[in-house]
């Protein structure tokens, strides 16, 4: 397993409001039982994706992909997110992370809400 995917979500105050992405996370992981995927949150919510990237690398993982599943790049993608990738490349020396578009943006999403919508 040489890569961790890190399925960042917002993060609410409504603990109901993480089920979808709890089961995206479980089920992501069942089909794909090589990968490492981690759920964590941008705010509010643990783990955060600091802790749980400080987590993998602690236990020697050094292929980090950052997934958001938002719906399109706000200001937390835009600016916190570089901000605080920056920062743990500082930090966690030798690592590799790259960041995937929003889930929201990707074609699939886009057919997908809008046969849901019909």
């Amino acid at each position: 397993m040489s890569q961790v995917q890190f399925l960042l979500a917002h993060g609410s105050r409504d603990p109901q409001w993480r089920r979808p992405f709890e089961v995206i996370a479980m089920r992501l992981q069942a089909s794909q039982p090589q990968r490492k995927i981690i759920l964590c949150y941008l705010e509010i919510w643990t783990p955060s994706l600091a802790e749980a990237m400080r987590k993998a690398y602690a236990s020697g993982l050094r292929q980090y992909r950052v997934s958001p599943i938002f719906w399109s790049s706000g200001r937390h993608l835009q600016e916190d997110l570089p901000a605080l990738i920056t920062q743990l490349q500082g930090e966690l020396s030798g690592c590799a992370i790259t960041i995937d578009s929003p889930l929201g943006e990707s074609e699939i999403i886009v057919r997908a809400a809008l046969q849901a919508l019909q």
